[in-house]
């Protein structure tokens, strides 16, 4: 048998199995038999074949879904391969020859440390060979067919994106097909780097979002919410979430809160530990307790917004410039690096830190001490930012959020785009987000040379590519990129999954008044009024959105399996209107004991601006946009002015790069709630309702929101959180689950204390109390017993921190 690169899986080896032939190694490596795994010397490569004759520790297999696998003994590396011939064996193991030299080095050996293989694959690559890898961008979006054949980036040498495919129990076999195709063309690459695949946050088995997740404030809950989500997109080729975001939003109004976590730091830390471990490490058990450490269903984590996007001047969105301030009044900036250092650096896993980190689009700002938070410019150009990650010792790819190149370059609006990705290389960044433009990274990296010289900027490129190198190593690309139909089926269809996703649910939904014991063990005794609710059609993000619909306002399709359910009268239309509603009068509800009204928090029309340049990366460059006008974000249902004392006539955003300040005050203007109509149903249902007859609230929250318009005509409320599962509300007032969530924001007293807040300062507001004398305060729920009294309220309900725990908050000037 000639064995050779070429050769060996030509013989018995892939037919037989393993097989076992006579000699012994011919190469000088350290292996012994007390640790057969151990690796050679640096110096040893690269390292020749075995010849013929030596003993094969391996066996391989084909896979259906059009790879084979290769599996080592003695717990060595499992491999995933297209191409059989790019096996090769040495001291009886398999490893792929990526490069195709026909020899094995250094990056290739899976007994090597990860950061020795990044260093020596990075150490061989060119300028030129590196610039099409710092990029990130995608090919794929959601709510869209699979198309397995768009590979014009990965033929021009991307690997990293962003898939918005979001894989489920109806697709897995098509996005299966998919990254395999994908990976099967990086593989015949110069040096076989495989590719990145990165997805955004979505949700499978009906577990909560983040935000939703939070109020549960369970460790445990959270390391398992990762491993199951890790699970399944590992399973169909996503080896990095590009998230969870952790920003700690302190500013009750951010329009991108709904996103993130909760106010709290220690919160925001707790749950980056918990879930960022659950996805990163591989678990023995469907409980989380058996920690493996990377492994086979290990996805890694790129944490974001670092730092500060929870503090956002305005509460705009900092895709555009008008939201591209985040601003530090009560000098706290401090806590809003809790999550990041003392979570991200410290997870409760075997993997120890984050894979990767996203810094925010926004700018940090001091209004108390203009340079004390570094250069004014977005976080991912910023020094002062990076630095101190860097100098807390956290060595993980950075990615910029997408497009700061072109579109949202905060800060550096008057640099080229070649200068700033210089500006981006030159500090450690080692991606950038959302788009894939080589020639623009080969003139950055001239600009480079010419400031840092030749060496400095390769040795700087290199030090990029290595990190990069490091994260595809870590969640074991280089070994296995390739994905099964049968694993992906198993983990999407998982029944323990589903399971999961219901007991998750459940507890996070919070109850905040119960007046009279209304929600019960017992459940619910006598008819119960569901009205029913018309939802206009909405646009999608990234894909279609959904059309307009009738249905009832909560229960739609499981109502009747828990209540005995009366609801309105419905006209048939092809194109539902509201008008197609007809609702029950008050002699038609005499007999009903209960109401059950869903409703949503109050949705800000203009969400801090009106008018202005829209974030649009189709754009063609010729669009005409208005003048913004700023306008308060409001919290409540009915319009509101910011017209008194408390309202900020001068805004506190800085002096801009051009020199330039612009007064964002919003004093006397106005906004109001898109859907304030969700109060006017629930005043309307209370006044129709027999007198005996008793309301129940069911509210899905976007953000912190002022009940004193809508809380006295509930006589029970519960909440979740950015679209809770909805039958966990089921659950808890048929009495089937008792509430155990507890409030992960404050609710505001009214719009005064949301002016008075600081941007930066969390749980700083006063909170509505109810009828019942209850507060809405951060920490607070109740079960079937009272207000909720326990470990995490003890663990959480403390002063909120202003420092990092763990590590030295040092900057570079």
């Amino acid at each position: 048998m000639n064995v050779s690169r070429r050769g060996f899986i030509a013989g018995s080896a892939l037919t037989a199995g393993l097989v076992g032939l006579a000699g012994c190694s011919s190469n000088d490596a350290a292996t012994t038999a007390a640790d057969p795994l151990a690796a050679p010397a640096a110096d040893k490569y690269p390292i020749e074949p075995d010849k013929e004759g030596t003993e094969a520790k391996w066996s391989s297999e084909e896979v259906r879904d059009g790879w084979t696998r290769v599996t080592n003994q003695d717990g060595g590396a499992t491999l995933g391969v297209a191409d059989t011939a790019k096996i090769i064996q040495v001291d009886g193991y398999a490893f792929k020859d990526l490069n195709g030299d026909g020899k094995l080095d250094l990056y290739e050996d899976w007994r090597q440390p990860v950061d020795e293989r990044a260093s020596a694959l990075a150490q061989m690559l060119s300028a030129e060979d590196i610039f099409p890898l710092v990029w990130a961008g995608g090919t794929q979006s959601n709510n869209m067919t699979t198309d397995t054949s768009a590979m014009d980036y990965i033929e021009a040498g991307s690997r990293s994106g962003v898939s918005r495919l979001q894989s489920d129990a109806e697709s897995y076999a098509t996005d299966v097909a998919w990254i395999n195709n994908v990976q099967t063309l990086c593989e015949k690459s110069t040096y076989g780097i495989p590719y990145l695949n990165y997805s955004d946050p979505y949700v499978l088995f009906n577990v909560p979002s983040s935000v939703g997740l939070a109020p549960a404030m369970d460790k445990d809950l959270w390391r398992r919410a990762g491993m199951w989500q890790a699970r399944a997109w590992r399973s169909v080729g996503v080896r990095c979430e590009l998230g969870p975001q952790v920003d700690v939003y302190s500013n009750p109004i951010g329009c991108r809160l709904s996103g993130s976590v909760s106010e709290d730091p220690a919160v925001n830390r707790d749950f980056t530990a918990a879930f960022g471990g659950g996805m990163q490490s591989t678990w023995g058990d469907d409980e989380a307790t058996d920690d493996q450490g990377w492994g086979s269903e290990s996805c890694g984590v790129m944490l974001k917004h670092y730092v500060g996007e929870g503090s956002n001047e305005g509460g705009r969105n900092d895709h555009t410039t008008m939201g591209k301030w985040n601003v530090f009044p009560g000098d706290n900036f401090d806590a809003h690096l809790v999550p990041f250092l003392d979570g991200g650096m410290h997870l409760d896993s075997k993997t120890e830190e984050a894979l990767a980190m996203m810094p925010c689009y926004g700018i940090a700002y001091d209004p108390n001490d203009p340079e004390l938070l570094g250069e004014h410019v977005g976080s991912s150009y910023s020094k002062h930012n990076i630095s101190i990650l860097r100098n807390a010792g956290w060595d993980g790819l950075l990615c910029t959020d997408w497009d700061i190149l072109e579109h949202i370059p905060w800060g550096v609006e008057d640099l080229t785009e070649t200068e700033r990705f210089a500006k981006l290389m030159m500090n450690t960044i080692s991606q950038h987000g959302g788009t894939f433009y080589p020639d623009v990274a080969k003139d950055a990296y001239d600009i480079m040379v010419k400031e840092k010289g030749e060496d400095e900027a390769l040795s700087m490129l290199r030090e990029n590519a290595r990190r990069i190198f490091k994260a595809m190593l870590k969640v074991d690309l280089f070994e296995q990129p390739f994905s099964e139909r049968e694993v992906a089926k198993k983990y999407m269809e998982s029944d323990a999954a589903n399971a999961f996703g219901v007991e998750a649910s459940d507890k996070c939904v919070v109850m905040l008044k119960n007046a009279g014991d209304v929600i019960s063990k017992a459940g619910l005794d006598g008819k119960v009024y569901i009205p029913q609710k018309f939802t206009p059609a909405t646009t999608g993000g990234f894909g279609p959105g959904k059309p307009a619909s009738v249905g009832l306002s909560f229960g739609e399709g499981f109502a009747d399996d828990y209540f005995d359910v009366v609801t309105d009268h419905v006209a048939e239309s092809a194109e539902p209107v509201e008008t197609d509603i007809t609702r029950l009068t008050a002699e038609e509800l005499a007999d009903v004991k209960y109401a059950i009204v869903k409703v949503d928090s109050p949705t800000d029309a203009y969400q801090g601006v009106e008018g202005g340049k829209v974030f649009n990366p189709m754009a063609t460059g010729n669009e005409v946009y208005p003048d913004p006008v700023y306008r308060p974000v409001s919290l409540q249902y009915r319009p509101f002015t910011a017209d008194q004392d408390y309202v900020r006539k001068e805004s506190l955003n800085p002096v801009d790069e051009f020199g330039v300040y612009e007064n964002r005050s919003v004093f006397g203007k106005d906004t109001y709630a898109t859907n304030e109509s969700d109060l006017d149903l629930v005043l309307d249902v209370k006044s129709k309702l027999p007198a005996d007859a008793k309301l129940i609230l069911v509210v899905d929250v976007n953000r912190p929101m002022i009940f004193s318009e809508i809380e006295p005509s509930a006589d029970a409320i519960v909440i979740g959180f950015n679209g809770l599962y909805e039958e966990a509300f089921a659950h808890v007032i048929s009495g089937k689950v008792e509430p155990s969530g507890l409030l992960p924001y404050q609710m505001p007293a009214d719009m005064k204390t949301v002016f008075e807040q600081e941007e930066d300062v969390p749980r700083d507001m006063d909170c509505y109390t109810d009828a019942e004398g209850n507060t809405y305060d951060f920490c607070f729920g109740l079960n079937w017993k009272g207000v909720i009294d326990d470990e995490r309220t003890k663990t959480y309900k403390v002063a909120p921190l202003t420092k990092v725990q763990n590590a030295e908050v040092k900057a570079d000037k």
